[in-house]
């Protein structure tokens, strides 16, 4: 071994002795989750070496908002027009995912479609909202900013409008996880992008077109008087948001307009899972994250103080095929198929029109299979599926975890965004593995009140919370063992 060689070692390892010391001396408390790695250079030391770094060449007329997606190329791709610059992605970044997630939904990442119309489109010439919209009431779906590396940002609070992501453990250490269509997004900012961005350049762009910077100014000063969407006005004149260690991490809504539509920025480019959506699992710890070779990945985890792996595999056509390995070495092999690509809004109009006689037919012979209303020892659909949808497993269930679970059917449902399910959505074999997902299927005709051969968040929603308000015996808006006992028992039925 040469003293080249030597030199490049010890180099090597002083960084790793400095680096975990300074891991030690800021870590946080034990009641704490960790805050995803950042470069260990401060902002003039970044924009120093940022400087000294050539970005990667574009061309003179690219949009000043393409140059930090552009650094991330091949791996991003962007195109623009006179309104929008349109970002291209599969969301699967070039650094390790899903390690440190201790709350985990058994989802894992897999590489998303969007490109061409289901680009990413961020506006070139961002306009002040009259009303701006604050993300701790508004956009618990989809994503709200864009990371220079092409993954969504989704909003730090997740989709049951409470919790944060980050404090819950749910995020790896890089503030990212698989969400429902095993589609890898980040909930925090992602400043791991400094490292290769330094702070002239934005992290992220928001929906609403307005850059994110990262922990400090573009010059590498500080950041001072950040209104309550973290942002304001640079030196510049421009308005952009910037990161911060605690909520809301990033923009905390949108200074700049946008469309609301079904709680999400609309439009935006839609996930293509290939299965139905899995149940948190309990106890579970990601402790290991592997890309052995191109398109195949393995995930570690660990159970009750065992290990168990998840290896699998993106097919040529789409598909995925997934090994469980659980901790005695026992192998489970599941393969699903791509799902069919999903028209445009247009397309889907035009096919619901031709296929309503026959989703109506397909209903009513799924409704004459369904079970006898009639049948004396049938219970009510939100008796037997309470511990289903009680999401904090604490034995009662809630009005929020029953709007919560109207929400995810909805949402598992509805290919075409349109807030609402079509017959044909269902039919075609969308839909969730959940409690209210079977009882759509089997109660198509009941939910739809106005016989339109659609069901609206507001005809779904109706039939569960009149379950709910006549089993909530005390109206205090939670449904407790007893009172579903009361709502089983004969005295209760005969009630007028």
């Amino acid at each position: 071994m040469n003293t080249h060689t030597l030199r490049i070692i010890a180099t090597a390892l002083s960084i790793l002795v400095v680096a975990n010391a300074n891991a030690h001396e800021t870590g946080p408390h034990e009641s704490e989750k960790r805050l995803p790695p950042k470069s260990p250079l401060s902002g003039a030391q970044l924009a120093q070496a940022n400087a000294s770094q050539p970005k990667k060449p574009q061309e003179a007329n690219t949009p000043r908002a393409a140059t930090p997606f552009i650094q991330f190329s091949p791996l991003v791709k962007t195109r623009y027009d006179a309104n929008y610059l349109y970002v291209e992605s599969n969301a699967m970044p070039d650094h390790p995912m899903m390690v440190g997630i201790t709350a985990w939904q058994q989802q894992v990442p897999i590489p998303q479609p969007y490109s061409g119309d289901n680009a990413w489109r961020i506006p070139l010439h961002p306009k002040p909202a009259e009303n701006p919209l604050s993300a701790k009431s508004n956009f618990f779906r989809g994503a709200i900013a864009l990371a220079a590396n092409g993954v969504p940002i989704f909003n730090p609070i997740k989709n049951d409008g409470r919790t944060d992501t980050f404090l819950a453990g749910e995020l790896d250490e890089y503030g990212g996880h698989g969400g429902r269509a095993d589609d890898y997004h980040y909930h925090i900012a992602p400043l791991h992008l400094q490292e290769t961005l330094g702070p002239s350049l934005p992290i992220a762009y928001a929906l609403d077109g307005y850059p994110i910077y990262g922990l400090e100014e573009p010059d590498g000063s500080p950041v001072e008087n950040l209104d309550r969407f973290n942002g304001h006005v640079g030196p510049d004149g421009d308005y952009h948001y910037h990161a911060t260690k605690d909520y809301p991490y990033l923009n905390g809504g949108f200074h700049g307009e946008v469309a609301q539509r079904n709680g999400q920025v609309d439009p935006q480019p839609r996930a293509q899972g290939v299965r139905p959506y899995l149940r948190p699992l309990r106890g579970a710890a990601i402790v290991g994250w592997e890309n052995p070779e191109p398109q195949s990945y393995s995930l570690e985890y660990t159970l009750n103080r065992k290990s168990h792996f998840i290896n699998y595999t993106i097919l040529p056509e789409g598909g995925v095929r997934f090994e469980f390995v659980d901790s005695s070495g026992k192998t489970t092999t599941e393969t699903y198929d791509a799902k069919p690509a999903r028209g445009n809004r247009g397309d889907r109009e035009r096919q619901r029109g031709g296929d309503r006689n026959r989703s109506r037919a397909d209903s009513e012979e799924r409704a004459r299979r369904a079970p006898d209303q009639n049948d004396p020892n049938r219970q009510p659909w939100i008796t037997v599926h309470a511990n289903e949808m009680d999401a904090n497993f604490d034995g009662a269930l809630t009005r929020e975890e029953l709007v919560a679970e109207v929400e995810k059917t909805l949402a598992g449902y509805d290919a075409n965004s349109d807030g609402a399910i079509q017959f044909a959505e269902y039919e075609d074999g969308g839909g969730v593995r959940s409690a209210l997902g079977g009882f759509v299927k089997q109660h198509a005709h009941e939910l739809d009140a106005n016989n339109d051969t659609s069901i609206t968040r507001q005809e779904l929603m109706a039939l569960p919370l009149r379950m709910f308000q006549k089993a909530d015996a005390n109206s205090d808006g939670r449904v407790t063992p007893d009172e579903f006992a009361q709502m089983k028992s004969p005295t209760r039925k005969t009630e007028k």
